[in-house]
């Protein structure tokens, strides 16, 4: 009787935790379909833009909701054998993380995790086995004869080898996906170069000075048919120029909007590599208001070493000294309401306007018009009437936005914390940036077809703080938002009304 007992007691405490490994599972598999970039964090995956944030709803919630499934309806029912479902993933989830530690070097991070799913599955065998084994369940699956059976036993082994071969030989195998990969990435066509005529702006860069793990220094580049610009050269954006294939050799100019470093702190290395890169025989022309040639002389000079060592290891075929570096050239705004136009064919207009953004003067924006399709950006500015009335009708508006109440949550953290830096910074800058709702009502009155919010502070570190940051947007401007992330490109065929977008990064 005394046997009896303790082993009812065993069993009750399998049971228990049993249902609870399943409600963890459920609780996990919730979070990656609800809040999948903040569970990420738990689990060291950091998603690729909203391609990775589809893959961690999609696979890691099935995953975990899957294990959950079986492994509550496992313990609540008399079908204890769905179990098994659990277990084998557990069994793979750990094979993966060992395979990870003798080949990757697993992390001491990771420790935790990997002991955590030892004893989930150590909990669910013994709970699996315990009740097998018990004379009064006759009711339940024949578990242990399925498990002996010469089926599971030759399948067992077949997995095994597979593994232990795929380990074995990962290295042979790592070298032969290399030479395909690396000769399709060479090879593969420049999907840049196959975009159809008309107006295309693409976001190479959506951030701001605050640091951002999801988005480089402000930076877009607008192409009008054979026309390539680049506006705005913030940390980090070249890499992701790069990685959407523009052609930098092909760039007509840089157009920046101020001096800011979040906005020219990249001139160099774009400098560079449109020359190195393209084989340019002309320097790379960089237009921005009074104070261009400073800044583009200042980079020239940073990078003038740099330029000697590559024309003496590569020679003309590559690197042609003619071409290194940039070439300034001013504009001068005159008529706060026309602009200035500075650049025109029988397509193309580009207009540049003075905004405000003081104390930094002359901060400026761009209007580009090609065959009935346009496009504003804002650069840095508060509310103005040139902004407004450049923005008339257009199609598509590339508004800075700043969301001023989680601004002010980052200052009372900060003070409370002791930054006082933090404190001062974040609530500085609340007086010469644009507020979400205030860039809705300027796309509201300018009649603008489409918003895009960009330069975009505070950081959102996850999707979930999106609508947040838009607030109240949609109650001014009942055209389309867009929360602008690195990687969009909006298409503008000509004489359309249609505004089109996709991922390019």
């Amino acid at each position: 009787m005394k046997n009896k007992a303790g082993a009812n007691r065993l069993e009750s405490i399998l049971w228990v935790l049993s249902g609870g490994i399943g409600v963890i599972f459920l609780f996990l598999g919730l979070g990656f379909l609800i809040l999948p970039e903040v569970f990420a964090i738990a689990f060291f995956a950091e998603p690729a833009r909203a391609v990775g944030i589809n893959s961690l709803r999609g696979d890691f919630g099935a995953l975990f909701l899957g294990m959950s499934f079986f492994c509550l309806l496992g313990t609540l029912t008399s079908y204890r054998w769905l179990l098994l479902v659990p277990i084998v993933f557990l069994g793979f989830v750990i094979t993966g993380r060992l395979i990870s530690f003798a080949v990757d070097g697993l992390p001491m991070v990771m420790a935790g995790t990997l002991i955590s799913e030892l004893m989930f599955l150590t909990v669910l065998i013994l709970y699996l086995i315990f009740y097998s084994l018990k004379s009064d369940s006759q009711s339940s699956s024949p578990v242990l004869k399925v498990l002996y059976s010469r089926q599971f036993l030759v399948i067992a082994g077949i997995v095994i080898v597979l593994v232990a071969g795929a380990f074995m030989s990962h290295r042979q195998i790592a070298t032969r996906l290399w030479e395909k990969v690396a000769s399709g990435r060479i090879s593969r066509q420049n999907v840049f170069g196959e975009l159809p005529d008309g107006l295309h702006v693409g976001l190479a860069g959506t951030g701001s000075p605050m640091p951002d793990a999801k988005r480089k220094g402000v930076c877009t580049f607008v192409k009008a048919g054979k026309h390539l610009f680049i506006v705005d050269s913030g940390p980090g954006s070249t890499l992701n120029l790069e990685l959407m294939q523009i052609p930098l050799g092909d760039i007509d100019a840089v157009l920046l909007t101020h001096f800011h470093s979040d906005h020219i702190a990249a001139i160099g290395e774009l400098m560079l590599k449109a020359w190195a890169n393209g084989v340019r025989k002309n320097p790379l022309k960089i237009i921005g208001p009074e104070g261009v040639d400073t800044v583009v002389n200042g980079f020239n000079q940073a990078f003038s070493f740099d330029t000697k060592y590559r024309h003496a290891h590569h020679g003309d075929a590559v690197a042609p000294l003619e071409g290194a570096g940039g070439t300034p050239e001013t504009i001068k705004v005159f008529n706060e309401d026309k602009g200035t136009v500075f650049f025109q064919t029988n397509d193309l207009k580009v207009t540049a306007f003075l905004v405000d953004h003081r104390p930094v003067e002359p901060a400026i924006g761009f209007r580009f018009d090609y065959k009935g399709r346009s496009v504003v950006i804002s650069g840095d500015t508060l509310p103005c009437d040139s902004l407004r009335h450049q923005a008339e009708g257009v199609d598509l508006l590339l508004h800075e936005a700043l969301q001023p109440e989680m601004l002010r949550v980052m200052n009372q953290a900060g003070a409370a914390s002791g930054r006082e830096v933090v404190a001062n910074v974040s609530m500085d800058i609340l007086t010469y940036h644009t507020f979400t709702e205030e860039a809705a009502r300027i796309a509201r009155d300018a009649n603008v077809r489409h918003l895009v919010l960009f330069h975009i502070i505070p950081p959102t570190p996850a999707a979930v703080f999106q609508s947040a940051f838009v607030g109240n947007s949609k109650k001014y401007y009942k055209g389309p938002i867009t929360f602008g992330v690195d990687g969009l490109l909006f298409s503008m065929p000509p004489n359309s009304t249609k505004i089109l977008k996709k991922w390019f990064l």
